[in-house]
C-alpha cells in the first residue's frame, strides 16, 4: 500500500500518522526541522526538558486522554491554579476555581461594570463548555452576536488591560485589538472543563510515544504539493542532496495555515479564506535558575499592555526556580528580532519589576517562533467552511493543523483524526473517474 505523505512533525502531523496506523496505513512524516512536536516541542538539554510550546492538558479532552491511557503514560502534575495579573500597577488574583461573584479583589480592580461584565461572560462559557467548539454550532452563534467588533471595543478598559488581554495574550499571541470574542469564548469555556494537568517529566514523552514506529524524514521541507488534474500528483522537497520531485497520490498537510497557502494552488474562495486567519508572532524563554524565583503564592503573571513580557510562569509548581518567559503582543513584536541574549535580559528585567530576581540563571533555551500561533478570523465557521470546501476539491489531499478545531494540543489530534476520516471514506480515483 501506497505510504500518506504527511507534513509537519507536530502534534497535528504525528497524531494523522497515529490515526492511519491505527488503521493499518502506512505514513511518511516530512519534517524541515530536528525534532517532533512542532510548537509544542519539549528540547532536552542535559538534566533539563525544556517545555516551547503548549504543556497543559485537560482531563475533558478525550482523544488527548485516550492516547494517555494507550500509551501507559500515567504520571500527571496539577497546572498552576490560577494566575497574577498586573493590573492598574498592582498584582491582582485571578483563581480560576473561583466565580467572580467570590473574588472581591479582582471584582473591585475591575470597577462594578467590568465585574459583571466578566462573571456574565464566565457563567456563559462555562455553563455551555460542551457545545462551544469548531464542530458545535454554538460557537457560530457566539460570533454571529459578538463577531462585528474586537475584543476592546465590548468591554471595559479595565477588563481588556486584566482578565480579557490575559485571555487574548496567552490563546492567541495578541492584544484584545486584535482578536474577536469567539476565540476569547473558546479559551475561557476551557476553564469549566475538567481538571487541568501537565505530564510528569515534559510532554515530550507524550510526543515521542506518537512519534515511536513513524517514519519520520527529519530535515526534509516540502516546497510543493503537485496537482494534475485535480488530483494530487507529487511533491517537491528539499533536503541536505538538493531538491527533487516525489510522485505521490495522497498527502496530508499538517503545518500552519500560512506555510500551506505557499505550498497548493486552491481556488480563489479557498485562497481569501486563507488570507484571512492570522498568526501572531512570539518567543519563549525557558530559565532555570539556582534558587526560587516565583514566591508569596504566586506561579503565574500575566503582565500589563506596553510589557514586552506578555505571559511569565513557573514551569510546574514544584520548580518555581524553573521560569518561561512569553514575549507576545504589540509590545514584544518590536524586539522579538533582536539577540537571544537581548531578549532573555529584556524578559528578566520586565519580570524584576513585580518579583526581584536575586538567584543566579544556571541555563537558558530560547525559542522562536515567527510563524506564531492562530488568532483566528471573525465569523470563523464560515471561513472554516469555506477552506474544507477548497479542500474537499483537490483528490487525495487533506489538512490538518492548529486553524481548524482549536490549537490545543486537544484541537490539533481532532483536526488530524478529522482529516484521517475524510481521507480515507473518500472516494478512490479508479471511482472518481468511473463517475
Amino acid at each position: 500500500m501506497d505510504p500518506v505523505h504527511i507534513i509537519g512533525a507536530g502534534v497535528s502531523g504525528l497524531g494523522a500518522a497515529h490515526y492511519l496506523a491505527k488503521r493499518g496505513i502506512p505514513s511518511v512524516i516530512h519534517e524541515t526541522g530536528s525534532h517532533v512536536g512542532g510548537r509544542a516541542a519539549c528540547i532536552r538539554q542535559g538534566a533539563h526538558a525544556f517545555e516551547i510550546g503548549g504543556k497543559n492538558f485537560s482531563s475533558a479532552w478525550p482523544r488527548f486522554n485516550a492516547l494517555l491511557d494507550e500509551f501507559g503514560i500515567t504520571e500527571f502534575e496539577d497546572q498552576h491554579p490560577g494566575f497574577h495579573i498586573v493590573l492598574r500597577d498592582k498584582l491582582v488574583a485571578l483563581e480560576k476555581s473561583k466565580t467572580l461573584t467570590g473574588d472581591l479583589r479582582l471584582a473591585s480592580a475591575l470597577g462594578p461594570r467590568g465585574a459583571l461584565q466578566f462573571r456574565n461572560f464566565l457563567t456563559y462559557a462555562r455553563q455551555n463548555a460542551d457545545r462551544l467548539n469548531y464542530s458545535s454550532g454554538l460557537i457560530e452563534e457566539v460570533e454571529r452576536r459578538w463577531d462585528h467588533a474586537t475584543i476592546d471595543r465590548h468591554f471595559t478598559a479595565r477588563l481588556n488591560e486584566g482578565p480579557l488581554r490575559l485571555f487574548s495574550i496567552i490563546m492567541g499571541g495578541a492584544e484584545p485589538s486584535e482578536l474577536h470574542p469567539s476565540l476569547m469564548m473558546l479559551f475561557a469555556s476551557g476553564f469549566g472543563k475538567g481538571s487541568h494537568h501537565a505530564v510528569a517529566g515534559g510532554i515530550g514523552r507524550f510526543h515521542d510515544s506518537l512519534a515511536a514506529g513513524k517514519t519520520i524524514r527529519f530535515g526534509a521541507r516540502v516546497t510543493r504539493i503537485k496537482l494534475f488534474d485535480g488530483h494530487v500528483s507529487g511533491i517537491e522537497v528539499q533536503d541536505e542532496t538538493g531538491t527533487r520531485m516525489e510522485p505521490v497520490r495522497r498527502v496530508i498537510s499538517a503545518v500552519p495555515a500560512h506555510v500551506l497557502r505557499q505550498l497548493i494552488d486552491l481556488p480563489a474562495y479557498g485562497r481569501v479564506a486563507f488570507d484571512r486567519l492570522r498568526y501572531y508572532p512570539l518567543a519563549l524563554v525557558n530559565a532555570v535558575y539556582d534558587a526560587p524565583v516565583f514566591r508569596d503564592g504566586v506561579h503565574s503573571i500575566m503582565f500589563e499592555p506596553g510589557a514586552p513580557l506578555g505571559h511569565c510562569s513557573a514551569n510546574r509548581l514544584h520548580s518555581p526556580h524553573h521560569v518561561r518567559y512569553t514575549l507576545s503582543g504589540k509590545a514584544a513584536r518590536d524586539i522579538l528580532d533582536r539577540s537571544d541574549a537581548e531578549l532573555v535580559r529584556i524578559a528578566e528585567q520586565t519580570f524584576s519589576k513585580r518579583l526581584p530576581i536575586s538567584a543566579k540563571r544556571l541555563q537558558v533555551h530560547v525559542a522562536r517562533h515567527p510563524g506564531g500561533i492562530c488568532g483566528y478570523a471573525p465569523y470563523f465557521t464560515a471561513v472554516k467552511r469555506d477552506i474544507l470546501r477548497a479542500v474537499d476539491g483537490i483528490h487525495g489531499f487533506e489538512i490538518a493543523g492548529d486553524y481548524l478545531e482549536g490549537h490545543t494540543m486537544e484541537g490539533c489530534l481532532t483536526s488530524a483524526d478529522l482529516a484521517v476520516q475524510r481521507l480515507v471514506t473518500a472516494p478512490s480515483q479508479s471511482s472518481a473517474a468511473a463517475a
